[in-house]
Order: structure tokens, then sequence, then C-alpha cells
């Protein structure tokens, strides 16, 4: 393996390490907060029937 290719594969993982490091710990607020969304949201509003005329049967 030359030089290069162990100098990308070293700031690959650095870059991936990072990624881990900042996204891992945000995950559970990310999963509690779209359960909470999910269980707060209103129900969809059903629209009133519209009126028909007589003549429209």
């Amino acid at each position: 393996m030359s030089f290069a290719e162990r100098v990308m594969v070293r700031v690959s993982h650095a870059v991936a390490a990072l990624c881990l490091l900042f996204l891992l710990p945000i995950l559970p607020f990310l999963a509690v907060a779209a359960v909470a969304s999910a269980v707060l949201r209103p129900a969809p509003e059903t629209p009133a029937p519209s009126y028909r005329p007589g003549w429209a049967e």
C-alpha cells in the first residue's frame, strides 16, 4: 500500500470517527423527538359532509 493510500485511509477513518462522535450522542434525542411528534400530532380533521341539492341526486 502506497503512502498516499495510507494517508487517504487515515483521513477517512478520522472523518468517520468525527461523524460518529458528533452524531451518536444526538440520535437518542432525535428518536425521542420523533416519537413525541407522532404521539402529540393532532388527529386529521375530517371535513363536514358537503351539501348536495336535491336535483343532484
